[in-house]
């Protein structure tokens, strides 16, 4: 998701730290890294350590959708971001703590679909033409379809092994599909809208960006009290990962592992 900067902007980092990645990152990294290995190896077990690699490779993947628009942006003429610390894939740069930590486990863990969080700041004044404004949209799915990509192969890596990694990586995958589906919709404020924004008549764009400002609310109404549409983006992203190959009972045996209750 990219948002135009506020009054005061984002923190600066200046500097070659620009392109740095973030220890807080690297600490992302090797968690999802390490209960991956601790959950492939079968040294621990249960829900708890299931829910830490699926949420810590959920912030991953916020990290990597953000970055996608930062760098993408970067390239386009916004030299502004090398100095916002969007470039060090650092979470805290990204995260609303509502609509990217609150939100995201709620839906996972309800409904088992990927809520978008997160956002940058981008001028889109900078930017050389109508289409990197439209690039710098499409990124954020394009880096979330690499990473699902990485889990598929992992999947497949790990397809022999008798312990409970498969599944949740088939689900995180999942999570990923959904989460493309969910972001690629014409919807005000989601990188769909921002694909298709630069060929909108201006009092659509106007129109649009009111609109934007809310939304987490639209998109939360949506799920709660329109069923047709949570189901469309729940089996658009499970016809995604079965045809990529994924077996749809790994996804929901990895669905229930992360299940507190």
């Amino acid at each position: 998701m990219t948002r135009s900067p506020g009054p005061l902007g984002p923190r600066r980092t200046t500097g070659s730290r620009a392109f740095v990645p973030s220890f807080n990152f690297l600490m992302i990294v090797a968690l999802f890294t390490v209960t991956g290995i601790v959950i492939g190896r079968g040294l621990v077990q249960g829900a708890g350590i299931a829910l830490v690699f699926v949420f810590s490779g959920w912030v991953l993947s916020l990290c990597l959708h953000e970055f996608g628009h930062a760098v993408v942006a970067y390239k386009g003429g916004d030299a502004s971001i090398a100095g916002t610390g969007y470039l060090t894939l650092d979470p805290v740069r990204f995260v609303n703590p509502v609509l990217s930590i609150v939100l995201p486990l709620v839906f996972t863990l309800l409904g088992g679909i990927g809520f978008p969080g997160g956002s940058v700041f981008v001028d889109q004044s900078r930017l050389r033409s109508e289409a990197w404004r439209s690039a710098v949209s499409a990124a954020g799915p394009f880096a979330n379809l690499l990473f699902m990509l990485v889990l598929l192969v992992l999947y497949h890596w790990t397809a022999t092994n008798p312990g409970d990694i498969g599944a949740v990586l088939a689900f995180l995958a999942f999570l990923q599909a959904t989460t493309i589906v969910l972001n690629i919709l014409p919807i005000p404020g989601l990188d769909g809208y921002g694909i298709i924004r630069p060929l909108l008549p201006m009092s659509w764009r106007d129109t649009g960006d009111r609109m934007a400002l809310f939304s987490g609310l639209i998109i939360t109404g949506l799920f709660l009290f329109v069923g047709l549409f949570g189901r469309a983006v729940f089996f658009g992203g499970l016809r995604i990962t079965t045809a990529l190959g994924i077996d749809p009972s790994d996804v929901f045996a990895g669905f229930q592992m992360i299940r507190l209750w």
